[in-house]
């Protein structure tokens, strides 16, 4: 059985503009349903019809498919029917299927009981019927407990009764809009009675009776906060599996790649260069400008010698000495993150010693990054788990054993729902063939978590390469110039190529597309030219039934498709077809 859902929602309400899009617990309200449809198993496809282009832009990111809505169908006197056989009609002409039944799913619905819609659509075909609606009982709001009111304040009873106890009131269900599911046939033959909106349920209509507060329907701003007291309590307030909240938005596989600029230390102990660092982020199109937090004297011990790849960038044979040229105060930092804010980028710190964890939250980052070098560091990690905060954490030079105790140590701390690993390569510079990208995919499937890439190629092609592996974080090393002294300027980013990593990074993201098999809307026109479908190979008089010989298959595609052709043999024409036009349903019902 063919089952297509069908999710409405219209920017224009009286009761709350655009409430499909309005937040809840961080999330979009459409998104929950979304979510919902995701867990059907009985959905043949799932398709958005609406006017919002904010809704579209959330349809695209969950892999949604888009129907335009016309403005005829997106009034609030438009019936909900003529909107839901638009979308059937494009979605039969996109894939060539014939739809048996759809399951019509309200946009502002963001609270349904788990498996409601597979359980309507089990309850329409075991039992035959039109249609099957959720619905739930009439507690206060009863017929025989409301009343008139006229000008004069007076009181009757809407239907006389002398009920006082609500045991004793008769059982009346409303529908709650969570889930209607309704056949073809009665939703399109309900084209003909235009003067009767109900008729789309059909004749033989079923209910589904749930609790009343397994659905929330959103029409005002109350119900938002009813809607939120119910996720709540039902534990629905965190992301998803595999996706946290960094900052104003989600990070994840189903989300946009987010791009954080790795300042670190090149800004060579210069609050002014750090700045001018955050600027450069910013206007390459970063998401975040990341920062390295700590004090030398009380991260290195004195006889520690700086790496070779340290040494040649900084001419520094002690790493104390080089880091302690490197340092920046935490009333800089302040600078550091107002600057972020102005420029409406994220702030994020590596903080390397509890100490510095503190001094970190006191600047207000939206994530904590630990070092590859700190994976394994208890103490560090169980301090920066207690602040609430995102962890994001780098694997660089860690053997698998390693990554694996560091995750279930994150767990263990309650912060395993916050965390986002990044494979990483602790080479500087990393050559191309030393990046080993599945790394990234092999993360995500083993830890569940959302997984990306620290960047230490000196490619600005290796993010995009890095999103087309999975990644949904990228971390690339940014300088304002690459030949200055120190460290990390010789495996960084001018501001340039850095916009380049970041253009190159996005189209990727957009050229992976949604995943799924099909037409896309881009192809339409050809399909509509170059495509078939079924045509009067003579004047078709009404009345007649049609036979093979009364039909051909031609160009364009903008008809019934030839696939159905044996399905048009033996139906009857209830308007007169010209000669070499196209045929449509509407003219054989």
């Amino acid at each position: 059985m063919i089952v297509v859902g069908v999710i409405l929602s219209r920017a224009g309400s009286k009761g709350l503009p655009d409430k499909c899009v309005r937040e809840l617990l961080g999330r979009p309200v459409i998104a929950y349903t979304f979510e919902h449809v995701r867990r059907s198993r009985k959905l043949t496809g799932v398709v958005l019809t609406t006017d919002s282009e904010p809704a579209k832009e959330l349809a695209r990111q969950y892999g949604i498919e888009i129907i335009d809505r016309p403005a005829e169908l997106a009034t609030d006197t438009a019936p909900v029917d003529a909107a839901a056989r638009h979308a059937v009609l494009e979605w039969e002409r996109r894939h060539d299927q014939s739809v048996d039944a759809v399951a019509l799913l309200y946009g502002n619905i963001p609270v349904r009981g788990d498996g409601l819609i597979d359980r309507a659509i089990e309850e329409l075909i075991r039992t035959g019927a039109d249609s099957v609606r959720s619905v739930a009982q009439v507690t206060k709001q009863h017929p025989d407990w409301i009343h008139r009111v006229d000008a004069d304040g007076c009181m009757a009873q809407f239907r006389a009764n002398s009920i006082y106890r609500r045991q004793e009131l008769e059982p009346l269900h409303y529908h709650d809009g969570a889930v209607a599911v309704v056949t073809r046939k009665a939703l399109f033959d309900a084209a003909r009675f235009p003067e009767n909106p109900q008729t789309f349920w059909g004749s033989d209509r079923r209910a589904l009776v749930q609790r009343a507060e397994v659905s929330v329907d959103i029409d005002g701003p109350i119900d938002l906060c009813l809607a939120e007291a119910v996720l709540r309590s039902v534990g629905a307030a965190a992301p998803s599996a595999g996706e946290i909240r960094l900052g104003g938005r989600f990070v994840g596989s189903r989300h946009p790649i987010y791009i954080v600029a790795e300042a670190g230390v090149n800004h060579d102990g210069d609050v002014e260069k750090a700045l001018r660092l955050v600027d450069a982020a910013a206007s390459a199109g970063a998401d975040a400008a990341k920062f390295q937090l700590f004090q030398a004297d009380r991260l290195v011990a004195a006889a520690a010698p700086a790496a070779e790849y340290q040494q040649r960038g900084s001419g520094v044979a002690s790493q104390q000495e080089m880091l302690r040229r490197l340092e920046l105060s935490l009333k800089e930092f302040a600078r550091i993150r107002r600057r972020c804010d102005e420029r409406k980028i994220d702030f994020l710190v590596t903080p390397f010693s509890e100490e510095d964890v503190r001094g970190a939250c006191d600047l207000g980052p939206v994530a904590l990054k630990i070092a590859s070098t700190d994976l394994t560091n208890d103490r560090l990690m169980a301090a920066a788990a207690s602040t609430g905060l995102p962890i994001i954490a780098s694997t660089g030079a860690s053997i698998e054993a390693e990554i694996h105790e560091a995750v279930a140590a994150v767990r263990f701390l309650g912060a395993g729902d916050r965390l986002v690993l990044l494979h990483c390569v602790s080479r500087y510079p990393t050559p191309m063939s030393s990046i080993h990208l599945r790394a990234i995919g092999t993360m995500h499937r083993q830890f569940g978590v959302p997984c990306g890439l620290s960047d230490h190629t000196t490619s600005t092609a290796t993010g995009g390469l890095a999103v087309a592996a999975g990644a949904c974080l990228l971390e690339k090393h940014l300088t304002l110039d690459p030949t200055d002294p120190g460290p990390d300027h010789a495996m960084s980013l001018s501001p340039e190529p850095f916009r380049e990593y970041v253009r190159f990074a996005r189209e990727s993201e957009s050229a992976m597309g949604p995943g799924r098999l099909g037409m896309t809307p881009h192809e339409e026109e050809v399909r509509t030219v170059a495509g078939r479908s079924v045509v009067a190979a003579t004047f078709i008089p009404a009345g007649t039934t049609l036979t093979e010989k009364l039909l051909i298959v031609k160009r364009p595609g903008n008809g019934i498709p030839p696939a159905h052709l044996e399905r048009l043999v033996g139906r009857i024409a209830c308007v007169d077809i010209p000669a070499d036009i196209p045929l449509t349903w509407e003219m054989v019902p």
